[in-house]
């Protein structure tokens, strides 16, 4: 193709080729069809250009560019949040006027709202495991009730399949008919949510109801799913909700407090209702709060850590609490907390950890090579499941509700199918002798004790024996009265249990796996059948359109397959003749974390989740080499299953600055910004605000004087008065705000405190949300269509500005940590007016500088409490020569006589100024 072919082809067609739309540079591809992309992305006129370096991360052929274009377009359907703080006059004048008081009423709130999440996620989760438990229950008490030692078993495997697909189908259609953003586990949608785009629907009552309610109906089927991820995005639906005080459903917000209701503080309380998800569903505040920071908020600060701290803590304490309630009220005074993990089968009494779990220097090794086959694993799911997801977007789409129900009815008949045949083909094994239990005496009529060795008779919070022991994990279902089925030990369990037992069964009767009794022996077939249909089952079932969780699922198959690993091991250490002790509980709960570090990518907060959750402190070095060799592994062939399912559904989600990709180094931001501006005038006709909105669908308006009609060029310069949201805009036309007739005099905006706060809350889009402009402009009369509305009081003054030659590096930086919704780009060489160091915007200079304004008002005597501050603190410098030494504090006293007593200068001016930057104390 001839130079400049392509461009003449566009031209051909219509399209502009100078300028480019309110969307961003990225708005010439979106509104392009395919054929005029692939002109633009010529393979043939770019070939030359691939092994150059300035060209490294672009789109050079025809594949590559068919597949960014095609991703660009699904992100044009996505909002964007903006966490920049408002600054418009109202904002300024609200902000003035507060007082210490309402400073010290935002802030305990802030910790009040905390504890509230924590207390209400606690009741939430308590609910949910009860309802688990009775549809458990009744699932596997009416299908044992059925199965007879020897029989055919065809009345237990249509009672088993009929409950089965009873509670599967409940779930399916809480997400079908109800709420579609119910489905899966709902930690890419969080973390979507998080990193500051807008997902309708996420946060919305019926979708709590639909996500925790269809999880109990979920597990309760028998799905390979777990609850973790549903209580993530349970408890962020939660977090959202209580910070509005207020909902949009339920039509109604509280005038008094109105705290939070901004898209930044929002974010900050969904975040912490996440951890408090993760830490009520695994009983591991700690790793709750490890995970949002590591794994959920793309914004985390210290207080939000703090806060999230206490509300972890509060979520697990509420849940213990009712937990204990439930199960005896009258002994809660003398009942002991602390001693009951969520993953373990005994109470620390039992099983004393210290001497169930131990590793030997010489298995480190192994214990990476775990690590990197959970790697492996963990890539093969995602990439699998990916092919999966592609396939049900074929042929079971979002759309269609039938089909996406009735594939959640099949999942489950044939899950519960696998599982019953499991079951009922499995070989049965005898009782080993620790756990059988003679009625009174033995053999040679000596008396035999029921009661666990040691004399410890404590099984959680009750007493539990040998019998009972037996008569819970060791069933005989078809097998005879003395024998239990080895694969129904795994198989007809519920998938949490099996969990436990795969990581715990028979640590109460080890001692230290050397003495009287040996380790419990899963049969090897089992544990490879295990691991297989579970692998599989769990890669068809993530996705599916049922709430489902992939914590517990990852860990079940990679204690099977730590199991399988120990076993071989343990088989080498004996064919040596060596007395060398391996220890199975170690390898079940290093490839639990291997398998769910492989799949999901994270590394701390698996790590800490895990040893809360197994008491597994020992294993504290294994679990992070494990974690760190499966991630390093994982990601050599593909993302985390997150991350993974955040890319498909085509969210302009910005990763961290060090991964943005190398593109970003390439460019300079004139190259990718929009140079085609549509602009608002700080006065204008509400008729033409109207037909603004209703033409385009941006999200923000440059404000300005400038004239960009006929005669601007595109990336001609305007004059930036201010920004104003598309929200705010709506807002303001739904309760005609600011609207005036010219020839009349105008009506002043608020005539006090009281006014102006009514005004402000008016235009918050927290906990209602503003109309649509077409529903908006249906109610606007003949008249008011010609009034003037003034956005001078409303607009941000102080958008972020970037140059528009600074690398567009630097601009994903700034966008990425400010939290942006949009960035203005200004000339080359823009006029400055001064400069501000670090020292200029510390608590003490901004001090000095707020006293001397308030020297020219009347001085009030202040309080003790008022008075005390960070800059009262006494100096110690670092070492000797410290240039902050400046006369220790003869200066502060110095300073603070001006500010009080406003010391007129030799020239009697009395707005002489006091020193307040460093530079200027060197020089006074």
């Amino acid at each position: 193709m001839q130079p400049g072919a392509g461009e003449n082809l566009r031209r051909a067609r219509g399209a502009p080729v100078r300028g480019r739309g309110h969307m961003g540079g990225a708005g010439k591809y979106i509104e392009m069809d395919r054929l005029d992309k692939v002109v633009n992305m010529e393979e043939g006129s770019r070939s030359i250009h691939k092994e150059r370096a300035e060209m490294l991360g672009g789109a050079i052929d025809t594949a590559q560019a068919d597949k960014a274009h095609a991703r660009l377009k699904r992100m044009a359907a996505f909002d964007s949040h903006d966490y920049d703080p408002a600054d418009n006059d109202l904002e300024e004048d609200a902000r003035r006027a507060r007082k210490r008081a309402d400073y010290k009423a935002e802030e305990q709130w802030r910790w009040a709202m905390s504890v509230l999440i924590g207390v209400v996620m606690g009741f939430l989760a308590f609910t949910v495991d009860g309802l688990i438990k009775k549809f458990n229950g009744w699932k596997y008490g009416a299908t044992t009730s059925s199965i007879s030692p020897g029989g055919a078993g065809f009345g237990a495997w249509l009672v088993w399949v009929i409950i089965s697909c009873l509670l599967a189908s409940v779930a399916g259609g809480l997400v079908s008919y109800v709420e579609p953003l119910a489905a899966g586990s709902g930690i890419p949608e969080l973390k979507t949510y998080l990193n500051g785009v807008h997902l309708r629907g996420l946060l919305r009552i019926k979708t709590l109801g639909a996500k925790l309610g269809g999880i109990a109906f979920s597990i309760g089927s028998g799905l390979i799913a777990g609850k973790e991820g549903p209580f993530v995005h349970g408890g962020g639906l939660v977090g959202g909700g209580l910070s509005a005080f207020g909902s949009h459903t339920l039509g109604f917000r509280t005038k008094k407090p109105s705290h939070f209701r901004n898209d930044a503080d929002k974010r900050d309380f969904v975040a912490i209702g996440t951890a408090v998800g993760v830490a009520v569903a695994f009983g591991a505040p700690i790793g709750g709060m490890l995970f949002t920071v590591e794994e959920g908020a793309s914004f985390h600060s210290t207080g939000m850590l703090w806060r999230g701290f206490l509300a972890t803590c509060t979520g697990v304490l509420t849940t213990h609490w009712l937990d204990q309630l439930d199960f005896d009220a009258m002994d809660f005074a003398g009942a002991k907390f602390g001693v009951h993990r969520d993953f373990g089968l005994f109470t620390d009494d039992e099983a004393n950890y210290s001497r169930v779990f131990w590793w030997y220097f010489w298995e480190v090794p192994i214990f990476a090579a775990i690590g990197c086959m959970g790697g492996l694993l963990g890539a093969a799911f995602v990439n699998i499941n990916v092919k999966i997801t592609m396939w049900r977007q074929r042929f079971i789409p979002v759309s269609d509700k039938y089909r996406r129900h009735a594939e959640v009815i099949f999942v489950c008949f044939v899950t519960a199918t696998v599982l019953f045949i499991m079951m009922a083909a499995s070989p049965c094994k005898p009782i080993p002798e620790a756990y059988r239990v003679a009625a009174a005496t033995d053999g040679d009529g000596n008396g035999v004790s029921d009661e666990l060795p040691g004399g410890v008779a404590k099984f959680e919070y009750g007493v539990e024996t040998r019998r009972q022991i037996r008569d819970q994990y060791f069933r005989s279902l078809f097998c005879k009265a003395d024998e239990y089925s080895s694969y129904g030990q795994l198989f007809f369990v519920p998938l949490a249990d099996s969990l436990k037992l795969l990581l715990h069964l028979g640590e109460v009767y080890e001692q230290n796996g050397t003495d009287e009794f040996e380790q419990h022996l899963f049969t090897m077939d089992a544990l490879i059948m295990y691991f297989v249909f579970m692998y599989a089952l769990m890669t068809w079932t993530y996705g599916i359109g049922a709430p489902t969780g992939l914590f517990v699922p990852s860990l079940a198959v990679g204690a099977a397959g730590g199991q399988i690993v120990g076993r071989i091991v343990r088989a080498m250490v004996m064919s040596t003749g060596s007395e060398i002790v391996v220890d199975l509980h170690t390898y079940a709960v290093v490839g639990a974390a291997a398998c769910l570090g492989g799949a999901t990518r994270m590394t701390i907060s698996i790590t800490v989740l895990v040893m809360e959750t197994t008491g597994s402190m020992q294993l504290i070095i294994p679990l992070m080499l494990t974690i760190f060799f499966a991630k390093a592994i994982g990601d050599k062939y593909s993302m985390g299953i997150y991350d993974t399912h955040i890319k498909i559904r085509g969210a302009p989600f910005l990763d961290e600055p060090e991964h943005a990709g190398v593109a970003v180094d390439k460019l300079k931001v004139a190259e990718v910004m929009a140079d085609s501006l549509v602009t608002l005038r700080p006065v204008m006709r509400v008729r033409e605000l109207v037909e603004v909105l209703t033409n385009t669908s941006h999200g923000a308006f440059p404000v300005t004087i400038t004239d960009v009609g006929e005669g601007h060029n595109a990336g001609d310069p305007i004059e930036l008065h201010g920004s104003i949201t598309r929200n705010i805009l709506l807002k303001m036309l739904t309760h005609r705000v600011s609207m005036f007739d010219p020839e009349e005099p105008r009506e002043v905006l608020y005539e006090n405190s009281e006014d102006r706060d009514a005004l402000l809350e008016k235009l918050k889009q927290i906990p209602f949300k503003s109309p649509g402009v077409e529903m908006i402009a249906s109610t606007l009369s003949r008249r008011e269509m010609e009034l003037s509305i003034d956005l001078t009081h409303f607009m941000q003054r102080h958008p972020f500005i970037v140059h528009a030659d600074a690398r567009l590096s630097r601009a994903y930086r700034l966008f990425r940590t400010m939290g942006l919704r949009h960035m203005y780009i200004t000339p080359s060489k823009p006029q400055i007016i001064g400069v501000v160091t670090r020292k200029d915007l510390v608590e003490e200079s901004a001090a000095l500088t707020l006293g001397e304004k308030a020297a020219d008002l009347s001085y009030e005597e202040l309080t003790e409490t008022e008075r005390r501050a960070s800059h009262d603190l006494p100096f110690l410098p670092y070492y000797t020569g410290n240039p902050g030494g400046v006369d220790g504090g003869a200066f502060s006293e110095h300073a603070a006589e001006r500010v009080q007593h406003r010391s007129v200068g030799s020239s009697g001016d009395p707005f002489q100024k006091v020193p307040t930057s460093p530079s200027q104390v060197r020089d006074y």
